[in-house]
């Protein structure tokens, strides 16, 4: 059986959204500077504001996810595609795009990554580096 795993934005987007003064109340792991891919937990209710420099809050995906439709109505789907002549997803696409926006919905579409988890990260730098 396959274990299943929270997904956790990587060192480089949590710092991003530390950058962006993001503080997700309810997350109690974090990352170090020290260990980049090492998520460590922590339950003495620390944010991004109140952890020392070199420390970061480590949110989920879905928590990630969750903030930028909450907090900036933005949108980013990820789907699988499959070539004409290959037999399953050879890659994932991943789109960013705000709902209700008057000139056009599309704001970037990425198809190269291998994983979703890749796609969702690509979604989540651009949307950190570009449009917030």
């Amino acid at each position: 059986m396959k274990q299943i795993t929270e997904d956790y934005c990587s060192f480089e987007i949590a710092k991003l959204l530390k950058e962006k003064g993001v503080d997700f109340i309810d997350c109690v792991t974090y990352y170090c500077e020290d260990k980049p891919k090492e998520v460590n937990y922590s339950f003495c209710g620390e944010t991004n504001s109140t952890w020392e420099k070199r420390c970061c809050q480590a949110p989920t995906h879905q928590m990630t996810l969750k903030w930028l439709r909450e907090v900036h109505d933005l949108h980013i789907i990820v789907y699988p595609w499959q070539a004409d002549n290959e037999e399953k997803a050879s890659h994932w696409c991943c789109t960013v795009y705000r709902a209700f926006a008057h000139l056009g919905n599309d704001v970037y579409t990425n198809e190269t990554p291998k994983s979703y988890e890749e796609a969702v990260e690509a979604a989540l730098k651009y949307t950190l580096e570009n449009l917030i």
